[in-house]
């Protein structure tokens, strides 16, 4: 049974922490309303681009995956946002599980964005990895950013390209969603804009052209998550923060019961004392 000296100590910790997830509530909510802003500024870009390609190189409903896959894991730098790094690990675990039991010709190769899903899978599927990526949310998403890990994804070919993110749909529900497009040679493979006229070489277009659509893919994937992310920490320290309330009230009935019955004890003991005399 803890002392009301190690209760009070209980009680204060326990106030100090509900203060801080308080704060951090507060935090999160800011970056969420301009992050959610953000993400609904760049929807249309992004979609307008996916509109035009994916039809030519996205892969159909109920088309086989090539056996060749670079992935793109989107994840982040800092915890305490709940379950969305787990969720992520946990399904680009399984797709890569996938690949390798069905005898692909060349292993799956894996770029993460943000140390807990490189954290997350290290002691797995650190044979994947190519490349991981740090603190790429330290400043603001830009488009520089999402061109240059669409040319990391480039340097290394394959059949086809997977990007594994957060897709926001609401505060409290939004889930791991995988965007799989085909490489850029079908473009010239399959007769993709004959009708159009190119200044310069076809195909030099057509690569510059699927870059950008990349590109653009990632940058809407990266927005998602990071709304995504910043939307799953503020519940996270909104359920943090009751349950320091509901602890600091059930830890301050006890102290109150404990200090009464001692209160109680020494009464007695006085009036007992003074009986005797």
């Amino acid at each position: 049974m803890p002392s009301i000296k190690d209760l009070g100590k209980r009680l204060k910790s326990v106030s100090s922490t509900s203060k801080i997830t308080k704060a951090m509530k507060m935090v999160a909510a800011s970056k969420l309303r301009k992050a959610e802003s953000e993400m609904i500024a760049a929807r249309p870009f992004a979609a307008s681009v996916q509109n035009l390609m994916m039809p030519h190189i996205g892969i159909k409903e109920g088309e086989e995956a090539p056996a060749s896959v670079m992935k793109l894991a989107i994840s982040s730098d800092k915890g305490l946002c709940g379950g969305i790094n787990s969720k992520i690990c946990k399904e680009v675990k399984l797709a890569v599980d996938a690949l390798v039991q069905r005898g692909a010709e060349s292993s799956p190769q894996l770029l993460i964005v943000g140390s807990k899903g490189r954290d997350g899978m290290a002691r797995t599927h650190s044979e994947y990895y190519k490349t991981t990526f740090d603190e790429a949310y330290g400043g603001a998403i830009t488009f520089s950013l999402a061109s240059f890990l669409a040319e990391q994804m480039l340097a290394s070919t394959a059949e086809s390209y997977t990007i594994w993110y957060n897709k926001f749909r609401s505060v409290i529900n939004f889930e791991p969603t995988p965007l799989t497009i085909k490489g850029p040679e079908v473009l010239g493979a399959s007769g993709v804009f004959d009708e159009f006229e190119f200044e310069g070489e076809k195909e030099t277009v057509l690569a510059d052209i699927y870059q950008f659509n990349l590109a653009c893919t990632i940058y809407g994937c990266l927005l998602e998550n990071k709304t995504s992310e910043e939307a799953s920490r503020m519940t996270a320290m909104d359920s943090a923060s009751t349950n320091a309330a509901d602890m600091i009230a059930r830890l301050t009935l006890i102290y109150n019961r404990m200090r009464q019955a001692k209160v109680t004890t020494e009464l007695t003991e006085i009036v007992a004392g003074a009986e005797a005399v």
